[in-house]
Order: C-alpha cells, then sequence, then structure tokens
C-alpha cells in the first residue's frame, strides 16, 4: 500500500480520517509501518514530520514492530537534522530491544542529542530513551547519570528543570540501594 502523503499533508477532514485510519491500521499491519517509515525519510519536511509522528504512536502500542528497523534507525534516521522530526524519532530508541554493539550506538547517538541539540521534546525523549536503555544495562546508567548533570545546566530552564528532577530522583533510588 502506497500512502498518499500529499493528502496526509493537508489540514482536511480528509486528511485527519485518513491518518486515524493509517494509525489503526498501522497498529496492525507491519507492513503498513514499512511504508510509515519511509516517510520519515521523505524529501517533504512536513511529510517527515507526520511520518516520524506516526511511527512514534504507531510504536507506543507495537514496539516490537521496529526490531526490523534497527539499522535504519542507527544510520538513517540519526541523521536526521529537522528537529520536529527528531524529537519523535529520539523516543524510538528507547522502545528497540538492542544488541549490546548496537545499544552502543544508540547510547552514544542519544547522549549526542541530549548535549547538542536546542529542541527541548528532543532532548526531553533523548533522555527518556537513555533512561529507559539505563534501565536494561546497568553499564548505561553512569553514562545516563553524566548526560543528565550536563542537562542540568542547559540554557533552556524546561531542559535544566527536567534534568535536575531526573538526576534527583534517581540519587533518591540509589541511596535506597545501599
Amino acid at each position: 500500500m502506497l500512502i498518499p502523503w500529499e493528502i496526509l499533508s493537508e489540514d482536511s477532514e480528509e486528511s485527519r480520517n485518513l491518518l486515524e485510519r493509517l494509525l489503526e491500521i498501522g497498529a496492525s499491519d507491519p507492513l503498513i509501518l514499512d511504508e510509515i517509515m519511509r516517510g520519515v525519510l521523505h524529501e517533504e519536511p512536513c511529510i517527515k514530520m507526520q511520518a516520524a509522528s506516526m511511527v512514534e504512536k504507531v510504536t507506543r502500542v507495537r514496539p516490537l514492530f521496529l526490531t526490523p528497523y534497527k539499522r535504519v534507525l542507527l544510520t538513517e534516521f540519526s541523521t536526521i537534522e529537522q528537529p520536529e522530526v527528531r524529537q519523535h524519532v529520539a523516543v524510538l530508541y528507547g522502545r528497540v530491544m538492542w544488541d549490546e554493539w548496537e545499544m552502543k550506538q544508540a547510547v552514544v547517538l542519544l547522549s549526542k542529542w541530549i548535549d547538542a541539540e536546542e529542541n527541548e521534546d528532543c532532548i526531553k525523549n533523548s533522555m527518556e530513551s537513555l533512561y529507559k536503555l539505563a534501565r536494561q544495562k546497568e553499564w548505561i546508567f553512569p553514562k545516563f547519570v553524566e548526560c543528565l548533570k550536563k542537562a542540568s545546566g542547559h540554557s533552556n530552564p524546561l531542559v535544566s528543570t527536567l534534568a535536575q528532577e531526573l538526576l534527583a530522583s534517581n540519587q533518591d533510588k540509589d541511596s535506597m540501594k545501599n
């Protein structure tokens, strides 16, 4: 099935109805997700953004649908520069079951986005994904804490506050273990 991206990028009733139907179908059919994933790499920025949002919504209920796309996430999606797309893509990294090598690549990428990104939603979603990965593998936790410490000094007050809160809540958990 080819997705009519041009129709989806319009602001119309037809577009909203089609989007809802595609999300329902995409959550039950991995082949539809394949077409949506292609949309994230589309040349038109508004189509990229729409597709990234759709992938994020579908994989919220079907995270295993991302499994065949691990290489795409680590190569093609990792180079996306558009902040409105990257903020949706950042969430996806915490939903995948990575092998050890892939996990290291995802941690490096998320850490880079937390350190260098200006878009607060991208930073927040990168922190969330990195936290999910840190819960899977203990070796990631120190890197997660290091990123939070750096982000707590971010020029955006929402980012720095979130980082400080996450840092405090994770230190509380550490002190309970001891």
